[in-house]
């Protein structure tokens, strides 16, 4: 069940949601809750990013991941002759 919430906006932004939701025929609402899922998708995208840009940043630092990295690497063609 939908709870009620209150919040403020500024006047551009009120009218933004307005005009879109005039545009749309879809609720306020709908679109301030579509546009929190976006964002909460694009906050999960960023610190997923951080993470992998962290472990490889780690890999990087292990002399022995670099040789079998490489080793690995040097086998990428094997077999596509």
């Amino acid at each position: 069940m939908a709870k009620p919430h209150t919040l403020r906006l500024d006047d551009k932004v009120a009218s933004l949601l307005e005009e879109l939701s005039k545009k749309t025929k879809i609720p306020q609402s709908s679109i301030i809750e579509r546009a929190l899922l976006l964002y909460k998708e694009e906050v999960e995208k960023e610190e997923l990013l951080k993470n992998l840009i962290s472990s490889a940043e780690e890999l990087s630092k292990d002399e022995e991941n670099l040789k079998e990295i490489k080793e690995l690497e040097s086998t990428i063609g094997d077999g596509l002759d």
